[in-house]
Formats: structure tokens, C-alpha cells, sequence
């Protein structure tokens, strides 16, 4: 067998890795290096690399500080790793480097390992996503009600600013917490289960739409809430996200409104009912006075005349009072 047999073997096992991997002496002279740096340095800056070679003529002035950094590293024997943009002549490409030192049998300091990546297409939808996600949660800040990020045990993993206003916890107090934090304690029992089974087939719904729903703030204060939910999907894990609109003022005004509409309609009863009364015995009085009557009898009739229009003043000013009350409310 020959003894170049085994060389041969690294060296095929090199060339077959996609990295571009190179061997540097503690002279920055090239001792080894496999068909993908071969490549890779072809492309990219168009020149053939030998054994033997500085590898440093190798090296963009962009990369020359972060190149030695690494190898200073790599001498002392600590290993690094080490993403990072190239912009060469047009071509913009994301790598990961790997420094390593190299030792021989004896486990003397030989030189260094230096191992690169392409990681453009990876890196780059990182970046995307990281864009997407940034709008994503811009657009969460931004929003002027109180939006929830719920994962499927229930737990608060996002929130936003109009969160803290709406509910009086600061978002450190509310992320990684179970949602029923924000649940009064009577409703509490069965949340879960009502939580779980919408977790299992998640679907856009709103609650309190036909009834009203109730929140707790930090300070116990109960609100009325009306709360409209979706479920969505991101790298294959489930999330709930929770739009909460604080409806209690709302509310408020719609009680108001129903109470005085109840008020008017009474004051309408009164009005057709009551002074009907009073205004129909005025009426038949004077028709009696017409009729002519004695002088005793005409007396009488002017004090019935007298009682009958207090009582129609007095069911006019209660309209007038209980209407000035019922606007006031």
C-alpha cells in the first residue's frame, strides 16, 4: 500500500465538502486546500491559489483586520465562528467563517484551519423574516387597542404599548403569564378548557359582540371588553392573537341612553294619560259655566275650575323636572 494513499484520502474527503476549507502555515503560507476554495476564490476575485501562497494576497482590504483578528485567535488556540457580509466587485455574499488552530501528531502548533460558508440564502431570508417580523410587530405597536400574542398553553408571548395603557401591567409583567391573568377570578374556572378547545380549531370570532364580556386591571378594576380573535400559524407552531377593544364607556353611554329613552317614554305616558285627566274636567267645567247656572253653583264650579288647573300645573312641572333630570344623567 502506498504511504500517499491515506493523503489522498483526506484529500478527497476535503474536496467533497461544500465549505471552502483552507490550511495555513504560522507564515500565512498555504499548506493545503480543497476544490471548493479553489472555486470559490476563482469567482470571486478571479485567481488560482497554489501551496505555497501567501494567503493573505488572498484577503479583501474590507476583511484584512477581521481576517488577522481571527488568526491572532486561532494562534493563541481559541476557535471562533464568525458570520459575515462580503462586497467584492459587485458580488455580495454572506459567509461563515470558522477558525480553528491545527495541531500535528506531536500536537504542535502547525497553523490554521480556516473554513468558509455560503450561508447568502440562508442569511438573507433570516434578514426577510427578521424585516417581516419587525413590520409585524410595528404594525402591533402601532395599532390603537390592545393586541395579545397568545401560544397554545394559553401563555401571553407578545403584547403591545396600548396593553399596558388598557390593562395597567407593564409587558414584562404579562409576557411568558397564562392569559387568565387578565380574566376576573369568578369566570376563571373552565377558561382553560374554553381556551384549549379554541386552540384546536382556531377561527376568526368575536366576543362580546352579543354579550358582554368582562376583563380584570392590575388594580382589580373590572372593564368591559370586547374581544375579537384569530388563530395563525409561524414555523409550524400555533398562535392566537387577540384584539381587545375596552367597550366599558361605550357601554356606559348605551346604558344611559336606554335609561332615558325609558324616562321620555314615560314622560310621553304622562303626557297623554295624566294631563289628559286634569285638561278634560277644565273642559267640562266650562262648558257647565255657559250653560248658565245660579251664582251658588257658578262658585262651585270656579273652585273645581281652580283644583283642576293646579293639578294640570303641577303634572307640567313634574314633565319639566323629570325631563331637565333625565338630560342631566
Amino acid at each position: 500500500m502506498s504511504p500517499e494513499r491515506p493523503l489522498d484520502y483526506a484529500q478527497m474527503v476535503l474536496d467533497n465538502s461544500t465549505d471552502a476549507i483552507v490550511l495555513m502555515g504560522l507564515d500565512y503560507s498555504v499548506l493545503a486546500f480543497n476544490q471548493s476554495l479553489l472555486d470559490t476564490l476563482k469567482a470571486y476575485s478571479g485567481r488560482m491559489i497554489q501551496i505555497g501562497d501567501d494567503y493573505r494576497s488572498f484577503v479583501t482590504d474590507q476583511d484584512k483586520e477581521v481576517f488577522h483578528g481571527l488568526v491572532e485567535k486561532a494562534i493563541q488556540g481559541e476557535s471562533t465562528l464568525l458570520e459575515r457580509h462580503s462586497d467584492h466587485k459587485g458580488i455580495s455574499i454572506w459567509f461563515e467563517y470558522r477558525m480553528n488552530p491545527t495541531y500535528d501528531k506531536e500536537k504542535n502548533l502547525l497553523g490554521v484551519c480556516l473554513r468558509a460558508k455560503n450561508i447568502d440564502v440562508r442569511k438573507k431570508m433570516e434578514i426577510a423574516l427578521s424585516e417581516s417580523e419587525q413590520k409585524f410587530r410595528n404594525l402591533i405597536e402601532s395599532a390603537p387597542n390592545a393586541i395579545l400574542i397568545v401560544d397554545t398553553e394559553g401563555k401571553i408571548v407578545h403584547c403591545n404599548l396600548e396593553t399596558e395603557n388598557t390593562f395597567g401591567f407593564k409587558k414584562e409583567e404579562l409576557i411568558d403569564k397564562s392569559v387568565e391573568q387578565l380574566v376576573p377570578m369568578r369566570h376563571r374556572t373552565g377558561h382553560d378548557r374554553l381556551v384549549n378547545g379554541y386552540l384546536q380549531a382556531p377561527k376568526p370570532m368575536r366576543i362580546g359582540k352579543n354579550q358582554v364580556a368582562s376583563a380584570v386591571k392590575k388594580d382589580g378594576t373590572e372593564i368591559l371588553v370586547e374581544i375579537s380573535l384569530n388563530g395563525f400559524e409561524v414555523n409550524q407552531t400555533n398562535y392566537v392573537s387577540a384584539i381587545i377593544v375596552d367597550i366599558t364607556e361605550k357601554i356606559q353611554i348605551e346604558n344611559k341612553i336606554k335609561e332615558q329613552i325609558h324616562e321620555l317614554k314615560e314622560i310621553a305616558r304622562i303626557q297623554s294619560h295624566e294631563i289628559r285627566r286634569p285638561l278634560a274636567n277644565i273642559l267640562g267645567l266650562l262648558e257647565l259655566l255657559e250653560s248658565g247656572m245660579s251664582e251658588e253653583k257658578t262658585n262651585e264650579i270656579h273652585s273645581y275650575l281652580k283644583e283642576s288647573a293646579k293639578d294640570l300645573d303641577l303634572l307640567v312641572c313634574e314633565i319639566v323636572n323629570r325631563t331637565a333630570i333625565s338630560f342631566s344623567k
